[in-house]
């Protein structure tokens, strides 16, 4: 398709962004805000803090566990937390740790009454956690103990169902008798060929009756959950390696998975089940991972992120006409594209960017994102710089709210 919208951010001189509503450091200046989330409405943001020594080469892509640690003690112990603060910024609660490399990444139901979170506890024995809160007040209705790191967690609309990504894909129910979550099933996937069987992304839709997941081993796969209990509906051996991140609709109609060798995929749920395999599969023709994905509620356009050398990258925007794939947009990235978030109803696409380590990063938000073949030009509406390289990013249901994380050690809050 001709006339696709280019930017290049390095000779483009960046629009003046208004500045962030507002940006928190929770632990003063230390550790990386690796995630972050965001009720529908805007009015509830969380945040983890997390630490890694990176070695040469500075990367969070060294291997299939997202990092490469340096030889000799570990400098990764911290005071550790999950946060939560209102929509002006104000601090609603927080939980804290002492513990190794902290919290890698955090949910917040869509009605914002739940929260959760996962990550690292202890190097020796190693050992990760599942924790969730109660959204107003940050009470502690779960604490689980993992024995591999919490890669991701994720909540149904109104909370009642979180599953997590460790060794197995775990599914908890909210007990309201309780007032509590209780462990009602797990899967673990199935080892193919070398690497580890642990699972490495998921999703669930509102009602918490579809789960998406990737794993080490390389597939993606589409579980069902009647009244907690899971089954595998289907699953698909990805062509190599493993998908770094899936991304399904809040009615579990449709999904998108990252892949290696530049490819990223959406699925139809109904037809990757009946079909087992994903229904479209974009090919940017760049050697290097998929690392982000998102996908619009209908379906109808996806958006993937890969690098393209040592320090830029692309973000390419897809749209489904006719049953085929469409082009719609390619926009180079100034540093590594690390994840993207696409509101299509608010016609905005939300990027973030950053790498190598110690290296200022960025967040973009564009505006005009569109369906079918109709190509209106997307509009750069800002570029905002950061201090360290930035990896979450996030536009909340309502279209108006953008949030996101930095390696800086700041949660910033924008209204798009």
């Amino acid at each position: 398709m001709s006339n696709l919208p280019e930017f290049d951010f390095d000779t483009v001189t960046p629009i003046t962004s208004k500045n962030p509503v507002w940006k928190k450091s929770p632990a003063n200046g230390k550790y990386f805000i690796n995630s972050v989330a965001v009720s529908a409405d805007g009015e509830r943001v969380v945040g983890g803090t997390f630490y890694h020594l990176y070695g040469a080469p500075k990367s969070r892509r060294s291997d299939a566990a997202g990092f490469q640690s340096r030889a000799g003690t570990s400098t990764d112990d911290g005071t550790f937390g999950t946060y939560c603060y209102d929509a002006a910024g104000g601090l609603l609660w927080k939980n804290e740790f002492n513990g190794w490399q902290g919290v890698y990444w955090v949910a917040v139901s869509a009605d914002g009454t739940r929260a959760a979170a996962g990550g690292n506890m202890t190097q020796s024995p190693q050992a990760g956690f599942v924790r969730a809160f109660d959204g107003e007040t940050g009470a502690v209705l779960l604490d689980f103990p993992t024995a591999q790191r919490v890669n991701q967690v994720a909540l149904s609309a109104d909370g009642s169902w979180l599953v997590s990504a460790a060794e197995s894909l775990m599914l908890f129910r909210f007990d309201a008798e309780t007032g509590a979550y209780v462990k009602v099933d797990a899967f673990i996937p199935a080892v193919s060929g070398a690497g580890s069987n642990a699972v490495v992304s998921l999703g669930i839709s509102d009602d918490g009756g579809v789960i998406v997941f990737s794993d080490y081993a390389g597939h993606i796969g589409v579980l069902a959950n009647t009244g907690g209990k899971l089954a595998l509906r289907q699953q698909f051996q990805l062509p190599a390696s493993f998908s770094h991140m899936v991304a399904l609709t809040s009615d579990g109609r449709f999904f998108a998975a990252g892949g290696a060798g530049g490819t990223f995929y959406l699925c139809d749920t109904g037809r990757f089940i009946k079909e087992g395999k994903p229904t479209y599969a974009y090919d940017t023709g760049v050697a290097d991972p998929v690392y982000g994905v998102a996908v619009a509620e209908g379906g109808e356009v996806f958006a993937g992120v890969v690098n393209s050398g040592a320090d830029t990258g692309f973000v390419y925007v897809i749209s489904i006409v006719d049953f085929a794939m469409e082009l719609q947009a390619k926009f180079s990235t100034a540093h590594n594209p690390n994840s993207v978030s696409l509101n299509l109803e608010a016609g905005l696409l939300a990027v973030a960017d950053g790498h190598p380590d110690n290296t200022p990063g960025d967040f973009y938000l564009f505006d005009g994102i569109t369906a079918g073949l109709a190509i209106v030009e997307p509009e750069l509406c800002w570029q905002y710089q950061t201090g360290n390289m930035s990896w979450p990013i996030k536009i909340a249901a309502d279209g108006k709210t953008v949030v996101a994380g930095s390696d800086d050690s700041f949660v910033y809050y924008f209204r798009a």
